[in-house]
């Protein structure tokens, strides 16, 4: 008998989060994906944890999203696939060229990214490009959240003690 609290073959861990993470709820919540992520010049840019991703259909690479990416109407969801970063150390991939004219050669080293795919996440931590998402309009917040959580993120408040 499992009685009203418990149930057949699903177990929970402490809810438990680093200090200042960014993920909220229980860690069993959240999903996680390593994605690969071009980049456009010789260095690596950095990209800090809390960014906003979105996923290229044609060739399945990620990209931080920009203002111009937030849905504007319902009819437009759920948009492009959307992850957020979750690796502090995450960096964008690098594009060299070497040679000059027909001999020139491009060299593409993508990078590895962890990315959560779904899952609460505390939303004063989240980046939109270089903007924070409390920076955005009020309209802009309203519908990054819609698309945010028609791809499973929950955008939560977090009281810091």
């Amino acid at each position: 008998m499992y009685g009203n609290k418990t149930l057949p073959g699903i177990s929970a861990s402490e809810k438990y989060r680093d200090e200042n993470s960014i993920w909220r709820g229980y860690p069993e919540s959240t999903f996680f994906k390593t994605v690969q992520v071009t980049g456009s010049g010789d260095t690596a840019n950095a990209l800090p944890a809390g960014t906003i991703m979105k996923e290229d259909l044609s060739t399945g690479f990620y990209s931080p999203i920009s203002t111009s990416d937030i849905i504007s109407a319902i009819a437009n969801l759920p948009g492009a696939r959307l992850a957020i970063v979750a690796d502090a150390t995450a960096k964008t991939g690098t594009t060299t060229t070497t040679g000059e004219g027909n001999e020139a050669v491009t060299e593409v080293v993508n990078s590895n990214v962890v990315v959560g795919m779904r899952g609460e996440v505390d939303k004063t931590q989240l980046l939109v490009g270089d903007t924070a998402f409390m920076e955005l309009t009020e309209a802009q917040q309203i519908n990054l959240n819609t698309q945010l959580e028609a791809w499973g993120f929950m955008l939560v408040d977090v009281m810091q003690a």
